[in-house]
């Protein structure tokens, strides 16, 4: 295919990527009036299985570090914990939208999120110290607030946070924790972001026509070959350094190299949205809308070989 194809390839596929998160945007905007309304429901429904639970999307998973048990499930409407792959349970006090999502490596990291308050509005960048009950904001960045729905914090150098605004009004980088913020130019529209966990200046940035990589601190980007004209829906790396990706083309993915080359990982027929990797006991989680739309979470101990439902808004 010629380069004029490629490019143009491309953009109906960014072009198509900006319209599914134009629509995530307008379903935020009336975040409030369903929050109001979810708000009169139980978390999760009695009368039938316990794994029932009234969110809407999964929008972020993470690993508690002091309790490698405890998996965090970031929604839309509500912060959940799951415990040995346990029924989720609600636990923060304030119902928000947790649009982006990221656990700490180790402990003493706050969590940190972004997304918007039960009562409108975008809450900028929050962080949580004591395991998603009660969240407090760190800045606000932009005015209005940010709202990132595309978010990564370094292992290396927790202080390192790089999020896209999804009203594409930049990315942000900061190295001290928030306190100041630096507006870089995003190589796409960005769907996700990915920080190496052995290098704080090594980024990956997925978008609607592939991933990008940079080398100095999302200043620069390369176009990465592989997965060129792939969507990509998630990124995260492992403790280990190990890539994993949900990609249109491929599923669930991982890469040993930085994104060289891929290698597919089996998983159920879920279109993936979030991915969680706990490389010290070889678990993997994901999350994500199954073909009739239900938003559902799992994990699996042997490598994707079978996969054990935690979650799911689907009524039995």
């Amino acid at each position: 295919m010629k380069d004029d194809e490629l490019k143009s390839e491309g953009m109906k596929k960014t072009r198509l990527f900006i319209i599914v998160i134009a629509s995530a945007i307008a379903i935020g905007i009336g975040a409030a009036v369903v929050l109001a309304n979810f708000a009169a429901q139980n978390t999760t429904d009695t009368q039938n299985s316990p794994r029932t639970v009234f969110w809407r999307h999964i929008h972020g998973l993470g690993i508690e570090p002091a309790n490698r048990n405890v998996l965090y499930i970031a929604t839309h409407g509500d912060f959940y914990h799951s415990v040995d792959g346990g029924p989720p349970i609600k636990v923060d006090e304030k119902r928000a939208d947790y649009m982006a999502f990221n656990a700490p490596y180790a402990q003493g990291i706050p969590l940190y999120a972004s997304g918007h308050p039960a009562t409108g509005g975008n809450t900028g960048l929050i962080k949580s110290t004591d395991g998603g009950r009660t969240w407090e904001q760190v800045a606000t960045i932009l005015d209005p607030p940010v709202d990132f729905h595309a978010m990564s914090v370094s292992k290396s150098n927790p202080e390192v946070i790089i999020g896209f605004d999804s009203a594409n009004r930049g990315l942000f980088k900061t190295i001290d924790a928030g306190l100041n913020w630096q507006k870089l130019d995003p190589p796409d529209y960005v769907s996700s972001l990915a920080i190496s966990p052995i290098d704080p200046n090594v980024m990956f940035a997925g978008a609607g026509n592939g991933v990008y990589l940079s080398n100095d601190g999302a200043n620069t980007w390369t176009h990465i070959e592989p997965l060129k004209k792939s969507l990509i829906l998630a990124l995260t790396f492992d403790e280990e350094g190990i890539l994993y990706a949900s990609t249109e083309q491929l599923g669930l993915s991982r890469s040993f190299d930085l994104g060289q080359t891929w290698e597919k990982v089996r998983s159920p027929n879920l279109t993936i949205m979030s991915i969680a990797v706990d490389a010290q006991n070889k678990i993997l989680y994901i999350a994500g809308y199954v073909p009739d739309g239900f938003q559902e979470v799992y994990k699996s101990s042997d490598d994707g070989s079978t996969w054990d439902l935690i979650g799911t808004n689907k009524e039995s």
